[in-house]
């Protein structure tokens, strides 16, 4: 079996780097380039308002393409979908066998098994709350990740993660709607932070803080985290504060979206272990753990993108 290729009309929530220039269009809010900020997004002239998640798609996919298939060296502390990701609804769009087949390219050989080592597994979790390591006293799968090799002279612990695009620029922050004919101004912005806690073996990724409301009285702010993939060319950066103006059409309700540049992919954690036990035993082993993360397009400098919807 063959991961779906992901369309708009496969994107939707389940249950659910850092940071040049973004594709001119008409949804896309102006953002004016200041030294040490991304480059601005120019919009067109009129007043075109996005119908139907395609045209989102369409638009977004212009300027920030995401690969179908995404991996993240270490263990991806940010972006993780905090709810329980089951193995049952990750083998339907990524079955391991595949993740197995895909982990040497995307991770590299130090995932390898050597065959002169004893092999057990691979070892498949149920969920993502089936983190524990039995062979190492149960530590997590975080703390698992860049540990020192237990074989004299070998190399620390690796680990990743491997998946497959299920929702492309997932809504983050929607303002009110207002229903036209009418004219409204909104702030928008957006500031991108690193997680400087890290430790060997964990990824790189950071926290989005975006803002978007009426000048003088903004909406609640909100934060996301993300992870930057393998892949990655191009960090995010910060992105300015605007004050935009919006004509809203006769009949038309109208409000505005900040969309993340990025995707939720949905695969697994994957570490390998290499282990002497009390006999003094070698043996080795693949561990795959159900999880779901946020990872940034790839060449794309700005985390959001602020499009105008029409319902």
């Amino acid at each position: 079996m063959t991961p779906r290729a992901v369309t708009p009309e496969h994107t939707a929530p389940r249950r659910t780097g850092k940071y040049a220039a973004v594709l001119a269009a008409s949804a896309l809010i102006a953002v004016p380039l200041l030294a040490g900020t991304a480059s601005p997004a120019v919009a067109d002239e009129g007043n075109t308002y996005l119908r139907t998640e395609q045209e989102v798609f369409d638009f977004i996919n212009r300027s920030a393409p995401l690969n179908q298939k995404e991996a993240v060296k270490g263990y991806p502390v940010q972006g993780q979908d905090a709810q329980e990701i089951k193995l049952a609804d990750v083998e339907k769009v990524y079955p391991h066998d595949q993740a197995l087949a895909d982990i040497p390219a995307a991770l590299g050989s130090r995932f390898g098994l050597p065959p002169t080592i004893p092999t057990e597994g691979p070892d498949i979790r149920n969920s993502s709350r089936d983190d524990r390591e039995p062979w190492l006293d149960n530590w997590d799968a975080k703390s698992m990740c860049g540990q020192p090799s237990h074989t004299p002279g070998g190399e620390s612990q690796p680990c990743g993660f491997v998946g497959v695009l299920d929702k492309a620029y997932p809504v983050m922050q929607t303002s009110s709607s207002v229903m036209g004919k009418a004219q409204f101004s909104y702030k928008t912005g957006a500031t991108v932070g690193q997680d400087t806690s890290r430790t060997s073996g964990w990824s790189v990724g950071g926290k989005v803080s975006g803002s978007l409301g009426l000048p003088g009285n903004p909406s609640p702010e909100i934060n996301f985290t993300y992870s930057e993939s393998t892949t990655t060319t191009n960090k995010w950066t910060t992105m300015t504060e605007q004050n935009n103006t919006y004509d809203v059409p006769d009949g038309v309700s109208g409000w505005v979206e900040g969309r993340a540049n990025g995707g939720w992919y949905t695969g697994y954690h994957v570490y390998k272990l290499d282990f002497v036990d009390g006999n003094g035993d070698e043996k080795q082993k693949l561990v795959l753990i159900p999880a779901r993360v946020l990872i940034q397009a790839p060449g794309n400098a700005v985390p959001m993108t602020f499009v105008k919807r029409q319902g």
